[in-house]
């Protein structure tokens, strides 16, 4: 078998970023998530999602959204009204081994259905199914114990590995007919000349 590929070199200084507990938010009746602008200080409202995702980003890989998806419907299925107190789907999401801080190992996807008195903000619905720890600045650094003590370090971003690229192959058989084709052009020529040559000869005699 023959092959040709391509090998992508890689960049031998990795990209630098930052690894942190992501915020996002779907509003009432909202089918995708929407990076927060904000902490999670907004007031929310019965049907609201609230998402958090330890992710890493950079100047050119964006933060991923938490793995589930924000389905209130799916979220607080079952969960009824209460009076005076809203009902808000939330979804935790610890992120993949490959940003796992040394030694840490993710835990697994939190989805659940937080019922907090009315006018409660994202952070009273974070703090109702998961200790959080904060530093003096409000950022969000852990939540259920992960990460253990870091709190938006910067990291070299993983990068993939690529497997070489192949543009085209040729299989044995392939190669084979392809040399047959260039074979039998040739082959008809000369039986052509030799046919032509024993014509002349026998039209001279």
């Amino acid at each position: 078998m023959l092959a040709l590929s391509i090998i992508t070199p890689q960049s031998a200084q990795a990209e630098k970023g930052y690894r942190y507990w992501g915020y996002f938010q779907a509003t009432a009746g909202a089918s995708n998530w929407t990076a927060a602008m904000t902490g999670p200080t907004t007031i929310l409202k019965d049907g609201d999602v609230e998402g958090w995702t330890f992710t890493a980003s950079s100047n050119d890989i964006p933060a991923t959204e938490p793995m589930a998806s924000p389905d209130f419907a799916s979220l607080c299925d079952g969960t009824a009204e209460v009076a005076g107190k809203i009902r808000v789907g939330i979804v935790v999401d610890f992120g993949g081994a490959e940003i796992a801080p040394s030694g840490e190992i993710p835990k697994e996807v939190i989805t659940d259905c937080a019922v907090v008195p009315a006018k409660s903000n994202g952070l009273a619905v974070l703090e109702s199914v998961a200790k959080v720890r904060a530093d003096k600045s409000g950022l969000i650094c852990g939540i259920g114990g992960y990460p253990a003590t870091e709190c938006g370090v910067e990291i070299d971003m993983p990068t993939a590995t690529t497997e070489p690229q192949t543009m085209a192959t040729i299989t044995d058989e392939e190669a084979g007919a392809s040399d047959n084709s260039k074979i039998l052009p040739v082959a008809l020529a000369i039986g052509l000349a030799i046919s032509i040559f024993v014509i002349i000869r026998k039209r001279k005699k």
